[in-house]
């Protein structure tokens, strides 16, 4: 019957130990993002970001870049929805690389906001790459959603990344 307890006690302990807190960050008063509590914020991932977070241990990352719509269209750059508008951004992102690979685009609705999300990953000097990247279309602005790893932690991170990818609040 001991026995039994303890391994009752041991899954429930490795189980959570696996499972993540996310808190709720905010990027000034535009939007805020669900980001696992095991990264911090920093600024040298991208400078266009308006919010960036890592674990480097763990090799995490996730940023945001924001495009205004009115910014856009100024530019004679009109999107009808967030799968064109990440068509476009990445028909030619990391183009150059080696092993590059693209999914299909998944669309998804979450938090009143239209989504559009690939997994890509490439080969780099730093190793090979994942990242998943979504595009979120609110009312004023097109958000670029990236989260990379190294892809051999591509299966620990994934169900993380998806969490944020959905969690955008505009």
């Amino acid at each position: 019957m001991k026995k039994l307890y303890m391994i009752i006690l041991l899954l429930s302990i490795t189980t959570h130990s696996f499972s993540q807190n996310f808190t709720t960050k905010n990027a000034g008063n535009c939007y805020s993002l669900s980001i696992p509590n095991y990264m911090a914020k920093t600024y040298d991932l991208n400078d266009a970001a308006t919010l960036q977070y890592k674990n480097a241990v763990k090799e995490a990352y996730v940023i945001v870049i924001e495009d205004s719509k009115e910014e856009l269209n100024s530019l004679s750059m009109i999107f009808q929805n967030p799968t064109e508008f990440l068509e476009n951004f990445t028909k030619e992102y990391q183009l150059e690389s080696e092993n590059r690979t693209i999914s299909e685009i998944t669309e998804f609705k979450s938090n009143k906001n239209q989504h559009a999300q690939v997994e890509m990953s490439w080969n780099s000097e730093e190793g090979s790459i994942y990242m998943l990247i979504t595009v979120v279309e609110t009312k004023e602005h097109f958000y670029k959603i990236l989260c990379w790893t190294l892809s051999e932690y591509k299966d620990n991170l994934r169900d993380d990344y998806l969490t944020i990818s959905k969690s955008l609040v505009d």
